[in-house]
């Protein structure tokens, strides 16, 4: 018996997205921007990034109504929490921590910019990097998204430990509609939704 496209289709399966530490600097002393603009209307300092993305089930099936959470560093390298000490300023203009709400078709976006590098010790970066938190109907997924071609990538010990990691990496490109930011595409995949 032949194998048929419609078969192949059919019984592939989307990998979850694979898991990462929460981090030690999830906002505790910070509300959420709730319109997804994390850029106070374009006047955070750094280059914005246009993100966006959809949360689906390993079936491919969207997931409405999921909650997703970011938070990350400015575009020095630090995040607004009481426990960075690093010295980069704070960005007046930037709020690092933002939730929105998936649409029917799953999809979920943020208007942000790019994270730094910053100190994580004597001798270690972390790679630029923004968190998530995805809550969906049946399930929660802690994750990371990292950026193709940064030189912290290959000595980043929670990088490094995920499986797939190349799950974990998006390429940005020109943003179609705003000269001179970046737009990036980031999937996340829940088991069950």
């Amino acid at each position: 018996m032949a194998v048929t496209e419609e078969v192949v289709a059919a019984s592939a399966q989307l990998l979850r997205t694979p898991d990462q530490i929460l981090g030690p600097f999830y906002p505790v002393q910070q509300a959420p921007v709730l319109t997804g603009d994390l850029t106070r209307s374009g006047r955070a300092r750094g280059t914005v990034l246009h993100l966006r993305g959809r949360v689906l089930t390993s079936a491919g099936a969207p997931v409405p109504g999921a909650q997703v959470e970011i938070w990350q560093a400015n575009a020095g390298g630090r995040y607004a929490h009481p426990n960075d000490s690093n010295p980069t300023p704070l960005d007046p203009n930037f709020d690092g921590f933002a939730i929105t709400t998936s649409d029917a078709q799953g999809g979920y976006r943020f208007k942000t910019v790019v994270p730094a590098a910053y100190p994580a010790g004597p001798g270690r970066m972390r790679p630029p990097h923004i968190h998530f938190k995805v809550i969906g109907q049946r399930e929660q997924l802690v994750t990371q998204m990292y950026f193709a071609g940064q030189e912290w990538n290959d000595r980043d010990p929670w990088l490094q430990s995920a499986r797939r990691k190349e799950a974990l990496i998006v390429s940005l490109r020109d943003a179609p509609d705003d000269p001179g930011a970046k737009a990036a595409s980031f999937d996340l995949v829940l088991a069950y939704g």
